[in-house]
This record gives structure tokens, sequence and C-alpha cells, in this order.
């Protein structure tokens, strides 16, 4: 007899442990990028924050479903490793250790476990430090500077040697390879791209959702940055706010995006047009995560209005019978 996955088989037909398991090889190019330029921390954070993810969903699950088996789906080292390609290399194990506690437990198991989450549990956790830790997520350190101090995963302030402003004038290689000062493993554009290919050779990628993120990206960038257009400015913003990763992997996320295409092409078009206000009109180290919780919310009711009309049905519900 074949055995039942969990969610998200119903938004996505694969099973669960295949899906996240390709998602976090098509994780890693990014991922090595960070201990390239940030050193031996990157690893230890990596490894405490997958580790407290899994842990934590594995207990709290046997806890508030025991009549349910727990099944290895890898979502909570998708989980785990995002969390910290989208925090700065000095960041404290504490801090991660707070942060996968609150992404595990209120924003994933509470609601089910995985497939069952409203929001996306590392993105949620990487805004819950926003507010909790806001020093240590503005702290940002020059690439190679680093690489062997461990000083920071207690303290979670960089040393001084290390310690840099945003670059203002960084050289294209810089910005492709993504060489820059900002959060460990997001600013590579030509890692994010070849998690890209692995996503697309693997079929994941969602391309409405995709497509249409990118597009408002793009064409938005015109009327939003019309005092200040330029190629170089567009891919060095491009590399600095982290949107390959948003586009790439937090938005084909089968479980907290929409099912319906149509619906998908409106989630994308939202977040992008979120992201450009933010950035323009409101605080940027919001811009990357938040307007991608904001949709969240209305996932349910994409999927609600939003689906195949069922045969010989006026909509997709079936009538109840009186």
């Amino acid at each position: 007899m074949k055995r039942k996955q969990l969610a998200p088989h119903i938004h996505a037909d694969q099973p669960a442990a295949e899906r996240y398991l390709y998602v976090l090889v098509a994780l890693l190019p990014a991922f090595l990028g960070a201990v390239f330029y940030f050193g031996i921390r990157v690893l230890i954070l990596a490894a405490v924050s997958i580790l407290c993810f899994f842990v934590s969903d594995y207990l709290i699950f046997e806890k508030l479903y025991p009549e349910r088996p727990f099944h290895v789906d890898y979502s909570s080292l998708v989980s785990g490793l995002l969390l910290v390609l989208m925090i700065p290399a000095s960041t404290s194990f504490w801090t991660v250790i707070l942060a996968a506690l609150f992404g595990s437990i209120l924003v994933k198991q509470a609601f089910g476990g995985a497939g069952s989450n409203v929001f996306n549990p590392a993105l949620a956790a990487r805004a819950f430090l926003e507010f909790a830790c806001p020093l240590q997520m503005t702290a940002k350190e020059t690439p190679f500077k680093s690489l062997w101090n461990l000083s920071s995963l207690w303290t979670g302030k960089p040393v001084k040697s290390a310690l840099a402003t945003p670059l203002t004038s960084a050289g294209w290689m810089d910005i492709l390879s993504g060489r820059m000062v900002g959060m460990a493993g997001v600013t590579s554009i030509v890692l994010m791209f070849f998690g890209l290919l692995i996503l697309m050779e693997r079929k994941l990628i969602r391309y409405e959702i995709t497509v249409a993120y990118f597009a408002t990206i793009v064409v938005g960038y015109v009327p939003f940055y019309w005092d200040h257009l330029g190629f170089h400015q567009f891919f060095s913003w491009l590399s600095l706010g982290g949107l390959m990763l948003i586009g790439i992997f937090a938005l084909n996320d089968c479980t907290t995006t929409p099912i319906d295409p149509k619906g998908r092409i409106i989630f994308g078009f939202g977040t992008g047009l979120l992201t450009l206000v933010l950035y323009r009109f409101g605080n940027s180290s919001y811009a990357m995560i938040f307007p991608v919780l904001m949709m969240n919310l209305t996932t349910p009711i994409f999927d609600r209005y939003l689906r195949p009309r069922v045969f010989s049905k006026p909509s997709w519900f079936r009538e109840v019978e009186e």
C-alpha cells in the first residue's frame, strides 16, 4: 500500500520530502558563497539553525499531534538554511536559536505542521528578528575580513576591523558575485541564478508567480527610481536587497502561495509592488521580507475564490444537497 505523504502534496504533485530536498540542494550555491565570503561562522549558524528547527519540529509535533506519525520531509532543513542566509554573518547563535524556535513552534507547528502554516517559517523568523534584535540585523561586515573570528557567535557584534558601511560604488564583478556588504547569503546574483537553474531542472518553479514578481520589479523600477536610473544602480539594488532570493525561493513555497495560476500572478504582482513601495517610501530593511508575509495572508482567499470549476457545477465548490 502506498504511504500517504504529508502536505504540501495537496498544493504540489510531488512528495513533500522530495520537493524540499531539491530546494535544499538549490540553496547550496548561495550557502557555499556565504561561507566563502564570511567564514566558518556561517557554517556554525546554519548547523545551529537547522538543528533547532528539526528538533523543535519533532518535539512539538509529537506533543501536539501524538496520533499522527512524524514524517521527515526536510522542510526544517530548508527553513533553517534559508534563515541563516537572510541574516548578517555576525549574528549570535543565541539569536538564531530564538528565531528558529519562533518559526518552528509559533509559525509552523501551532498551525498543524508543514503544509498547514499560513506564513513562510523562515521569513517569519527573520521578521521576528527585525523587531527583537534590530541592532544585530543592521550590523554589516566586509567580506573576507573576519573569516575565522568566532567571537560574534556569543556577542552578536562584528569586530571593529570587519565593520563596514554599505558600498556606494561596487564594481560589476562584486555585484554579480555577491562580494558585497550585506546579509550572509542573498547578495550573489550568479549563485542565486544557479539555484534557479536547479529548481527549473526539477520543475519546482511556478513561473506565473516568479515572472509576475520580477516583471513588476523591473517595470516598476523606472517610475519609482526615476531620479537615478541606470543598469549599475538597478543590479546593485537587486543584489543588496535580496530580491533574487525572494523571487526564486520564497515565492515558490507551495504551501504559502496560491494554487491557481491566476492567483499566483496576482500574488507575484502584489509582492513586487509592496516591495517597491517599502524600498522607496518606507523602511528598506522591511522591504525584502514583509511584502511576502503580507501577501501570504491573501493565499487562503485566492485558494477559495480562484479555483478550477467542478465539472457540471457553476462554481468550484459542490453545492450542499438539502
